[in-house]
């Protein structure tokens, strides 16, 4: 028999009675005060997992709650009842293995952001319909339309050939349905960036930092490169995923639907990793090699963009990042460009 002493809660009011409990093999809990005298079923009663230093509450079907700190006369009362909450209290209790829980929990979430996230996205990305990945880069494309760009203010002479060029690149590559978009986004600045479904964005602010075709269409070879390989999906799913870890290790489920709103937000700033930028790079080499253009051109217009970079981040008025800031290691890949010819 298990007898203990315990507060009474009646679940109809807020009186708070202390009593003796005894544990009949009738199945009943018997609960005797100096104000109460009750019989309750055990069947259906539910105890709370144990929290050192919290007394434990039993939960009854009426409403009614006892709550004791007299926790192994409860473990022997639900001897039944959550084996694996009680095994996770005594590891809590055992520094040791509650640091070498840390420790595992540290290194599956490194492994995760680090080699699963990637390996994920890269799944994900490539099993996501075309159409599907066409109307999020379009869904995009409108939000920066809303938010932060004007139609272009080229004049239509520097527009035809800024479409002809990549329609020329576009078809040597074998990417016929990869599509450019001009637009004046002073906000954004010198930049040309692809969106899911093969949209490339080129910004007025490049076409006058870039002068010479060449280099326009270096940067939009590589930028292709992304759209081929899908790097703008797959950067914004690892970065959903990451931030979807956080949320899920911080017990808030309730940001993991606010990623979802601002996915369009998550193509725009995300930038690159670096072998995201080796890959498009490379594919930009090749592709100019074939259209009998120097990845010089890359090179060249990389080191100008430098230039316009330093320029920008002295404006205390930027609010997003330009080429460079999504597209770093710029000394490494001008070297690689030199390297290509």
């Amino acid at each position: 028999m298990t007898e203990f002493d315990a507060v009474y809660y009646d679940g109809r009011t807020s009186a708070r009675n202390a009593v003796r409990v005894r544990a009949a093999d009738d199945g009943q809990i018997h609960i005797a005060g100096d104000a109460v005298d009750v019989a309750l079923p055990l069947a259906g009663a539910r105890v709370d997992p144990p929290l050192a230093g919290v007394a434990r509450a039993i939960r009854f079907a009426n409403g009614a709650e006892l709550r004791t700190e007299d926790c192994g006369a409860l473990d022997a009362l639900f001897s039944s009842q959550d084996r694996i909450e009680r095994i996770a209290h005594v590891l809590e209790g055992r520094w040791r293995y509650a640091l070498a829980g840390l420790a595992l929990v540290a290194a599956v979430t490194a492994w995760i952001v680090i080699d699963g996230l990637p390996a994920a996205a890269a799944l994900v990305a490539d099993a996501i319909p075309e159409t599907t990945q066409r109307a999020m880069g379009d869904q995009t494309l409108r939000t920066i339309d809303r938010t932060l760009c004007a139609p272009s203010a080229l004049d239509a002479r520097r527009r035809e050939a800024l479409l002809g060029d990549f329609r020329t690149l576009a078809a040597s590559s074998g990417e016929a349905n990869a599509r450019i978009e001009l637009r004046s986004c002073r906000a954004i600045g010198p930049n040309a960036f692809a969106l899911p479904g093969g949209i490339i964005v080129v910004t007025d602010q490049l076409a006058d930092v870039l002068k010479s075709d060449a280099e326009l269409t270096a940067v939009l070879a590589h930028e292709l490169g992304h759209a081929r390989y899908r790097h703008p999906m797959r950067a914004a799913l690892q970065s959903a995923g990451a931030a979807a870890l956080v949320s899920v290790l911080a017990g808030d489920a309730v940001s993991i639907t606010g990623i979802v709103v601002t996915l369009p937000t998550l193509l725009l700033q995300t930038g690159y990793s670096r072998g995201f930028e080796d890959d498009a790079d490379t594919y930009a080499f090749e592709r100019l090699k074939a259209l009998g253009i120097s990845p010089r051109a890359f090179a060249e217009a990389l080191a100008a963009l430098e230039g316009a970079h330093a320029a920008r981040s002295r404006d205390a008025g930027q609010s997003l990042p330009d080429y460079l800031s999504t597209h770093p290691s710029t000394g490494r890949r001008i070297q690689r460009a030199l390297s290509a010819q």
